[in-house]
């Protein structure tokens, strides 16, 4: 099967996909983009091994797209990845994605610790996830 799927992230998360192609050990290209910008997510044999966002790659780039709630993904089946910067398993991989964004539902953002990004990257960041009502801002 060479077909993949399209779809919005809303309707089906990249924590959706990336099951999917788990359970199924499948090899694919995860393409998701959102008003951030496009990211790529390689999956071998139902396993993550490599992640794409703009300048960042392996983890950071995966945690960084796993909280987008909105957006569109395509999946391209039986695409081998080039390089692997990833080597956690996918239980561990989105345990601690879901962690880091519940971390950041409650406040305790550590920007650093969150997705490796910079300071200008973070407010940005900040800023989509106040719109997306993921956060909310502290009055006083």
């Amino acid at each position: 099967m060479s077909e993949g799927i399209k779809g919005r992230l809303k309707d089906m998360s990249l924590t959706d996909i990336i099951q999917v192609l788990h359970l199924s050990r499948r090899n694919a290209a995860v393409n998701i983009g959102s008003n951030e910008g496009a990211g790529r997510v390689f999956v071998e044999n139902g396993g993550v091994i490599h992640a794409q966002f703009r300048e960042l790659s392996g983890e950071a780039a995966f945690y960084h797209m796993l909280s987008w709630k909105d957006g569109e993904f395509e999946v391209e089946m039986d695409i081998k990845p080039q390089m692997r910067t990833i080597s956690a398993n996918v239980e561990a991989l989105l345990l601690e994605g879901m962690k880091r964004i519940d971390e950041t539902n409650k406040g305790g953002l550590d920007k650093e610790r969150l997705f490796g990004i910079d300071e200008r990257e973070s407010l940005h960041l900040i800023k989509k996830l106040i719109e997306l009502g993921i956060l909310s801002k502290k009055e006083g």
